[in-house]
């Protein structure tokens, strides 16, 4: 590689930074060539005061998406030059307010003209350059604020490893996992209850045998999620005994887990698929509704699970 253009994608700072040298470097020329002694970087700070009267560095620092070193030092060369003026806030002494001096505002008057040509230039390059380049860049920043790149590439690194996860059937080689990922879910928010023991330590008797269904996360080998559809009556199932373990959460294992279990339903001759819940866990009833269980008067005298108090049915159309 010998220059940045052969980087692409990787070396877009980069670029971004030269277009920035490149083009306050020729601003400098432009208002050196109107007799005016002055930075172009300094634009921003200029503009502010003469719309805002007065502004501390602070504030600043915040509308212009900069440091507060930044701006001290800039005010303090606007200053020691004669173009601004700071003042103590009579409401805050530790405070320094920053304003315009009449030569300050007379300059703002005086370049007022050529900010207007040069908007017209600068739109003109950017008509031969790109359509939208400029709202492009917006995207970019408030995409970045919205969320950085160390979280986006730990995103996608999760949604690669999520990619990897296979959802099996079970084989009985893998009771001890059901037993222990379900075991510790209950440990940790509540309690084992008799129905728990019973369905937890006899799985193949007690739901496969009886027409439903267990689906295991596997990866790398590993058991590391399950979900188990339970036939509760001649046309019902329950969507039931839904775990991950801690150590892979935050990778959408849950809702692969839960989509395969609604597709087994759909494979099926059930016609109704249901759930019981605890409203305390709302990422988890969170996402129920987002894969369309709506919230229903339960039709039970007696909830399965003491733990239950909410009753959830899949609906196709929600």
């Amino acid at each position: 590689m010998h220059n940045l253009e052969a980087i692409g994608l990787l070396g877009l700072g980069n670029r971004l930074k030269r277009i920035s040298e490149t083009f306050f470097k020729q601003c400098d020329e432009l208002y050196q060539s109107q007799g005016v002694k002055l930075q172009s970087r300094s634009f921003p700070v200029l503009q502010l005061l003469a719309s805002h009267g007065t502004l501390s560095v602070t504030r600043m620092a915040e509308l212009l998406g900069q440091t507060h070193p930044a701006i001290s030092q800039m005010s303090k060369k606007l200053e020691k030059q004669g173009w601004l003026y700071h003042e103590t806030d009579v409401h805050d002494e530790r405070r320094r307010l920053l304003a315009l001096t009449p030569q300050g505002y007379e300059l703002v008057d005086q370049l007022k003209p050529q900010w207007a040509v040069l908007e017209k230039v600068l739109k003109r390059i950017l008509d031969v350059a790109t359509y939208g380049l400029l709202e492009n860049i917006e995207l970019l920043e408030r995409e970045l604020e919205k969320k950085p790149l160390k979280d986006r590439v730990a995103m996608l690194a999760r949604e690669e490893q999520q990619e990897k996860v296979e959802i099996i059937h079970f084989e009985p080689r893998y009771s001890q996992d059901f037993y222990r990922l379900n075991r510790r879910w209950l440990d940790k928010y509540f309690y084992v209850e008799s129905i728990d023991h019973e369905i937890l330590t006899n799985p193949e008797a007690e739901i496969i045998a009886k027409g439903g269904f267990i689906l295991l996360a596997r990866f790398n080998d590993q058991i590391i999620g399950t979900a188990a559809l339970l036939a509760t009556d001649g046309h019902q199932l329950e969507l039931t005994k839904m775990s991950v373990d801690e150590d892979y959460q935050g990778m959408g294992i849950g809702e692969k887990l839960a989509r395969a279990a609604i597709n087994q339903y759909r494979a099926t001759d059930f016609d109704c698929l249901y759930l019981e819940s605890n409203r305390k866990l709302l990422p988890a009833l969170n996402l129920y509704h987002k894969l369309g269980f709506i919230e229903k008067p339960s039709p039970f005298k007696d909830a399965h699970y003491q733990r239950a108090d909410i009753y959830m049915e899949f609906d196709e159309t929600a």
